[in-house]
């Protein structure tokens, strides 16, 4: 199903390495395609899995089976992108903005990116302003319950959901699904801390 125009973001790799912190070989969400507030706010990524992996040259060689661990990592990052939106959404509502600015300042970026004569570089600044400038990490732990059910190959696309279900306290729990073709490859939960201040966001998982 096609997302909405309110609901499409269309981020692609270079707007992705500027939100978070990984890089790569273990940057692991090529593209944003979708973001939804509400109750629960959703969003949707991609990571296209190419042969020339670095990979692959250690993992099965030869054989293109991409790390069920990675897939993990991706579903992870994606949380941290889901997160990392509310936060900024929510400081900029703080200061009586309109939180929807926000998403529209994500696509500015890219259009910047896409070397778009509608890019606005001021609206870049003020998005850029809002990144974390130190304590901005996000590490793995035993909050994370995966059924891993098919294996995946290099040539696919990856795509992720991801859904802020709770936050209690300093806990955020995600429902998290990784499918290649629509058939779910990777589901489960994943719960994270979360330490969020005026200029820092931390998500341990």
């Amino acid at each position: 199903m096609k997302p909405s125009g309110k609901d499409e973001l269309n981020l692609g790799t270079n707007v992705v390495e500027e939100l978070l912190p990984h890089t790569r070989p273990l940057l692991l969400v090529d593209r944003v395609v979708e973001f939804r507030d509400g109750d629960q706010p959703e969003l949707k990524a991609q990571k296209y899995i190419g042969a020339n992996e670095p990979v692959f040259e250690g993992h099965f060689r030869r054989f293109h089976l991409w790390p069920g661990i990675f897939t993990q990592e991706g579903l992870g990052q994606s949380c941290f992108l889901l997160y990392w939106i509310l936060v900024v959404r929510h400081r900029w509502n703080e200061q009586n903005g309109e939180p929807d600015d926000v998403l529209t300042a994500l696509r500015n970026l890219e259009l910047g990116y896409r070397l778009h004569p509608g890019f606005n570089a001021e609206m870049a600044e003020f998005l850029r302003a809002q990144l974390p400038q130190d304590g901005f990490a996000m590490g793995m732990s035993s909050g994370v319950e995966l059924r891993f059910l098919k294996p995946v190959y290099g040539g696919c696309r990856l795509d992720y959901t991801v859904r802020l279900t709770h936050e209690v306290q300093k806990q955020a729990r995600f429902e998290v699904l990784a499918a290649v073709d629509g058939d779910p490859v990777v589901q489960g939960t994943m719960t994270a801390r979360v330490d969020v201040g005026l200029s820092t966001a931390i998500i341990d998982f």
